[in-house]
């Protein structure tokens, strides 16, 4: 079942460009097109963070001035965490997608049992959260906060579940409401608070653009899906503000996040060195390659890595989001070149190919469909008649926030309701 229980509908508008929706009505998409802009929204993601990977944590506390290299061969992405542990997840929801519930049928805890067998080496909020699973601390308590003294995630804060939440916007074409569902399922296993609040927002803004082909409508309406009083709100806020102020110059914007956001942004890092994991942090930088990008999806990954901190993780996540928004035929020839000579490539650590990923993707994505009130027009997934219309017909949904508002240091010790309600 859906998490009915954690959302409730948001109201309020944070600047001008997000008192217009995109549309208005039910959203019809042919397979098509569907098609498209799940690859796209796979191959930006790719692209991503292949371009960033060579300056990762190169930048801290300042921007990165080397040269960043907008058509790198794509291969490397088949080695790339942020892809490989999402499909850790896809493969515990399509192991149960025939059943009666579908896309609900996987529950957190299956999540959590699929992420503790997982092998490959893990960081920050991911690695706690596996450790915790390991040692019989179940969802959501893996993920959680539990105060100073019962501790149980001191990374939850940090920015592992905003890294490989893609596939769930990739999942729910125009279905704001589903996508921050199903990412609090999920998210919870390693996150809390902004950690997991950055999931939403990213999925969020993936289930957009299916439908809407302005990133400032994108990002001003994405925002939504988080507590207003949430430090990630208020950060991408301070980022959406600072634009409509300043709608020409990133690295003025950069500063002013810098400037404000470093030192106070709670994470785990020990390491010093103006070294920052944080969501919220690291959202903004996402968030920056997207308005100053400008629908462009080079600038947009090229901005957000020259912003800094995990910069592959950021620019990834925003080329996911403007790739899917452009479609896979919009996305550079030199990309898509790349991609297509690995069709049978596996991920590491997964038995998927990147054929797999696709297809598994549009699965869900027409299960999530008829999950959540909409329509098929023609025959299922995998067939076309060439007499049908051949397109799904998709229920308006609202963005919702969360109920209960979850802030790492500050929350009850343990927080019953969040205990209960998430279960």
């Amino acid at each position: 079942m859906a998490i009915a229980g954690l959302i409730l509908v948001a109201v309020f508008c944070t600047s001008c460009r997000q008192q217009q929706q995109c549309r208005k009505g039910d959203f019809k998409i042919s397979k098509s097109a569907l098609e498209d802009k799940i690859k796209g929204g796979w191959l930006g993601k790719t692209a991503g963070v292949c371009i960033g990977g060579p300056t990762e944590f190169k930048a801290k506390g300042k921007m990165f001035t080397g040269a960043v290299n907008l058509h790198p061969n794509l291969s490397g992405g088949f080695s790339q965490d942020d892809i490989y542990v999402q499909i850790t997840f896809i493969a515990a929801m399509d192991a149960k997608l025939a059943d009666p519930d579908g896309i609900f049928a996987a529950t957190m805890d299956d999540y959590g049992e699929a992420f503790k067998k997982s092998g490959y080496e893990l960081w920050h909020a991911n690695k706690a959260g596996r450790d915790n699973l390991r040692k019989g601390i179940s969802p959501p308590q893996s993920g959680m906060w539990a105060g100073p003294d019962k501790r149980f995630n001191k990374c939850a804060n940090d920015i592992d579940w905003q890294i490989e939440c893609d596939w769930i916007g990739l999942m729910c074409p125009a279905m704001p409401m589903t996508a921050g569902e199903l990412s609090d399922r999920v998210g919870h296993v390693m996150n809390y608070g902004d950690g997991v609040y950055g999931g939403r927002y990213v999925s969020t803004m993936i289930a957009l653009a299916f439908e809407c082909n302005d990133v400032h409508k994108i990002v001003s309406r994405a925002i939504e899906s988080m507590p207003r009083k949430s430090q990630y709100y208020q950060t991408i806020k301070d980022v959406i503000d600072f634009h409509d102020k300043n709608p020409d110059d990133f690295k003025a914007c950069w500063k002013f996040i810098n400037d404000k956001y470093l030192e106070t942004t709670v994470d785990c890092n020990t390491e010093g060195d103006n070294f920052k994991i944080a969501a919220s942090f690291n959202g903004a930088f996402i968030t920056i390659g997207l308005l100053y990008g400008d629908g462009d999806i080079l600038k947009t990954i090229e901005y957000a890595t020259r912003c800094g901190q995990d910069s592959d993780c950021n620019p990834a996540n925003a080329g996911a989001i403007v790739g899917t928004m452009l479609g896979y035929d919009k996305l550079p020839k030199q990309w898509k070149d790349s991609i297509e000579k690995y069709p049978n490539n596996k991920y590491s650590h997964t038995n998927y190919t990147y054929t797999d990923l696709i297809n598994s993707s549009l699965k869900r994505a027409e299960k999530a469909i008829l999950q959540s009130e909409g329509r098929l027009k023609g025959p299922p997934f995998g067939e076309v008649s060439p007499n049908a219309d051949n397109s799904y017909v998709i229920k308006t949904q609202p963005i919702r926030q969360p109920e209960i508002l979850e802030q790492y240091g500050h929350d009850p010790i343990p927080n019953p309701d969040f205990e209960c309600k998430l279960k």
